[in-house]
């Protein structure tokens, strides 16, 4: 069996699911999107107060209000990229884009089979890297706005890797030998057909 690459014969189809399939989903998403934000969002505080020394006051001028929306933007662009880097390391080449009705930035590779464990990679490397970047900014940027602009930068990253989580939690009850197709809006899980017959009787 390949490690990565196009779907090996003898393996069919177990799961195929969509965020955009069912209105529940989309609204769990949004659910989840915000229980990120909240709790990440304390943890983000709680490590600028800490780690980032936050100053007790901070000014807002137009040039503070445009950073922060600078560093939202780069910060969705660096989680979609990070998904598209990490893909790449799999051998597949990456292709990004928006979902403008569900408003919705995603990462994809038509056709494209990774192991359970590389596609658990994919889904979870934004959130732990930016994580980590902004961890390590706080602590090279103690007593400044930019303490503030990053923890906030991590409580939208943690938001947004709500449906990667979600995602990851799905695949993860699957076999490691699972394979994993990636979809603008959703996955694909395919099992051997070995296996799926024993799953389904």
């Amino acid at each position: 069996m390949p490690i990565f690459g196009a779907l090996p014969d003898g393996y069919e189809q177990a799961l195929y699911w969509r965020v955009t399939d069912k209105p529940v989903r989309f609204v769990g998403l949004q659910l989840l999107s915000v229980i990120c934000l909240v709790i990440f969002g304390a943890v983000f505080f709680s490590l600028a107060i800490t780690l980032g020394k936050l100053p007790s006051q901070l000014s807002f001028g137009l040039g503070e209000i445009g950073l922060v929306l600078l560093g939202i933007l780069l910060t969705l662009v660096l989680h979609e990229l990070t998904h598209g880097v990490v893909m790449k390391l799999f051998g597949a080449k990456p292709s990004y884009g928006i979902l403008w009705k569900q408003f919705m930035l995603y990462t994809t590779s038509p056709g494209f089979v990774y192991r359970r464990n590389n596609f658990a990679a994919i889904t979870l490397a934004p959130f732990i890297l930016i994580s980590v970047l902004v961890i390590l900014g706080m602590g090279l940027l103690q007593g400044t706005f930019w303490v503030a602009l990053l923890g906030l930068c991590g409580a939208i990253n943690s938001s947004g890797a709500a449906g990667d989580i979600w995602a990851t939690a799905i695949v993860l009850r699957y076999s490691p030998t699972a394979l994993v197709m990636d979809e603008r809006d959703g996955i694909r899980v395919f099992l051997a057909k070995q296996q799926l017959d024993r799953e389904t009787n």
